[in-house]
């Protein structure tokens, strides 16, 4: 129910979206939900909303963004997890100018540290190449095709880790 009012709160915010992520492994597909709701309140000051839920696991957290410059936010919260201790803590850095952008998420708290960092950059109006690196799935390139005429984007990561291959697809919806 909560995700919904974020969702239906989206219009207002500023830098959004919401997508759907599956990872494939020993033949077993896992489907996530990740998404990130901005909203400037002030100045320099904002809001953020971050959240993921998969099946067995849900957290949410929200807190304050500063942008010291139009292509560089810092943005730091706490929430709640589906865990036996809740809290959980989350930060991101995003930097972007021109065709070329950056995320990189820190989070701790019950479940334990977990980091994603992601790079892209816009070769043309439909094709971004860039990287994707997530805890404890790996690293690899990833490939991004903005589909015409549509808020969405499909994308493919092959990552690596520890001599395994586990592949990502999904699909950003753009709020």
């Amino acid at each position: 129910m909560a995700v919904l009012a974020l969702l239906l709160a989206a219009p207002a915010f500023g830098q959004n979206w919401v997508e759907e992520r599956t990872y494939f492994s020993s033949g077993v597909a896992t489907p996530r939900i990740d998404g990130l709701l901005t909203r400037p309140v002030k100045g320099n000051l904002g809001s953020f909303v971050w959240f993921q839920m998969q099946q067995g696991y849900g957290q949410a957290y929200a807190g304050a963004t500063y942008n010291p410059k139009p292509w560089v936010q810092f943005a730091l919260g706490g929430g709640l997890e589906e865990d036996k201790h809740p809290a959980r803590i989350g930060s991101y850095v995003w930097v972007g100018k021109g065709r070329v952008s950056g995320l990189a998420v820190f989070e701790d708290g019950g479940s334990g540290f977990w980091y994603k960092v992601e790079t892209n950059c816009q070769v043309t109006a439909r094709l971004g190449l860039g990287t994707l690196t997530e805890a404890a799935k790996g690293t690899g390139p990833k490939l991004e095709l903005a589909l015409p005429h549509t808020r969405l984007k499909l994308w493919f990561a092959p990552l690596w880790r520890s001599g395994s291959l586990m592949p990502l697809v999904g699909f950003r919806w753009l709020l």
